[in-house]
Parts: structure tokens; C-alpha cells; sequence
């Protein structure tokens, strides 16, 4: 079972939106202060998609050699 090249671009960019969902609701259900959360989402997913790309890059080369 592989995975389909758009499973790939998303996993982690759904890694970095699934940290910023736990980390506000920890942070934010204990009184914290969450505002930093956005701007970390926001700086995380140029790179997270960029990462996925590769991610499928390579997989599609490994499964045509």
C-alpha cells in the first residue's frame, strides 16, 4: 500500500495544523495566552507544503525505478 502524491503534500501541513489545534487548546484551556499560535501556523506552512512536495517527489521516483 503506497500513498497517493496528494496525501503526501498534505501530511504535513495537517502535522503543523494539528499541533497548532492541540497547542491552543492546552495553552488556551489553562489561561495562556495563544495569540503566537497564528503567526507560527502561518510561518510553519510555506515549508510544510514545500516538504510534501519533496515527499512526493521522491516517492514518485522510487516507484518508477
Amino acid at each position: 500500500m503506497s500513498a497517493e502524491p496528494r496525501e503526501l503534500i498534505a501530511l504535513p501541513l495537517i502535522i503543523v495544523v494539528g499541533f497548532a489545534i492541540v497547542a491552543s487548546v492546552w495553552i488556551g484551556g489553562n489561561g495562556g495566552d495563544v495569540s503566537w499560535i497564528a503567526g507560527m501556523v502561518n510561518a510553519l506552512a510555506v515549508p510544510a507544503l514545500l516538504l510534501g512536495l519533496l515527499l512526493a517527489a521522491g516517492a514518485a521516483i522510487l516507484s518508477a525505478l
